[in-house]
């Protein structure tokens, strides 16, 4: 589980808003190496900026686009990086059926 130290502030809140519009408007972030993101601008002109995760349970991380250029960095729509790294360090729980399953070998013990 990661713990999540940060504290949620409306700058947060509104970047997470900016990137969930990006998001629904097909403008998503690509792993391209562990903890390296490239974030197409939300302007959509072909702009490519690259998000490096500093520390995912602190949520800080580094972006090269204007806005993280100006002290915000991790404020940007590109937080979205965060979210996918969240989700790529996360370990998924198994659902009820695939759990039943690999302990059903110890039924008869």
């Amino acid at each position: 589980m990661v713990k999540l130290t940060a504290p949620v502030t409306p700058s947060w809140i509104s970047a997470n808003e900016r990137a969930f519009a990006n998001r629904q408007a097909g403008r998503t972030v690509t792993l391209i190496a562990a903890g390296v993101y490239q974030c197409p601008s939300s302007k959509a002109d072909g702009t490519v900026y690259t998000q490096r995760i500093l520390n995912v349970g602190q949520l800080q991380a580094t972006c090269d686009c204007p806005h993280g250029q100006h002290g915000t960095a991790g404020h940007c729509w590109h937080s979205a990086a965060l979210a996918a790294e969240v989700r790529r360090v996360s370990r998924l729980r198994p659902s009820a059926e695939e759990a039943a399953r690999k302990m059903a070998r110890f039924a008869g013990r």
